[in-house]
């Protein structure tokens, strides 16, 4: 059986040459890999240059931007329905005291004086909603308005203003009514209108809603 000759038993001159053709292997494949990358960069095609034109590229708007948005409606003032001395004021925490039922009861509008047959005029833009004779307060207008907003006129005479009808666009200081003496739970006061505004079903103070220029005396 043939003796195999171990590597550190050969001559000293073939280890030389094991090492040189090793070394020249490895150079080999070093010198591949180098050329192998420089040709990936080189087939590489670089963009287009871009042309100057002084002009900026911005980028394209998607749908939703190009809709115009809706103009922003001007905010919804009131006038006062009528000229008059406020007699009652609103008031929901402070109880007001009727002289007609004889005990104190919140106060849900205002009381503005006046005399029977005085006229009472829509304080906004809107709908008339209800015509109506309500038990307490007498007959009674109620006018919708955009923001949720009603308008209720109230101690009216029996008679409105004609061709008020529930549906009917009213503007601004159109005629609603005049004040009559229809109200049972205010009998005991003089002629006067019974004025609310209510915000999303909630009575708030006329006074905060009314134009400062044209706020009642």
């Amino acid at each position: 059986m043939e003796k195999r000759i171990r590597f550190s038993e050969q001559p000293l001159t073939s280890k030389i040459i094991y090492g040189v053709v090793i070394a020249i292997l490895i150079f080999s494949a070093v010198i591949v890999g180098i050329v192998a990358a420089n040709n990936r960069k080189t087939n590489t095609p670089e963009p287009p240059p871009v042309e100057d034109n002084g002009e900026q590229n911005t980028p394209t708007p998607d749908d939703s931007q190009n809709e115009q948005k809706e103009p922003v409606k001007d905010k919804l003032t009131f006038a006062p329905p009528m000229s008059g001395e406020i007699v009652a004021s609103h008031s929901l925490s402070v109880p007001v005291f009727s002289e007609t039922l004889g005990e104190w009861r919140v106060h849900t509008g205002i009381d503005i004086s006046a005399e029977e047959g005085d006229e009472v005029f829509c304080s906004a833009d809107g709908e008339v909603s209800r015509i109506y004779h309500d038990p307490l307060h007498g007959m009674t207008v109620e006018v919708k308005h955009e923001g949720d907003i009603l308008t209720i006129y109230a101690n009216l005479d029996e008679m409105v203003a004609n061709g008020l009808t529930v549906g009917k666009e009213i503007k601004k200081g159109e005629k609603i009514g005049v004040v009559g003496d229809t109200s049972l739970v205010e009998l005991g006061k003089e002629p006067h209108l019974h004025f609310v505004i209510r915000l999303k079903g909630v009575a708030v103070n006329p006074l905060d809603y009314f134009e400062k220029e044209e706020e009642t005396k």
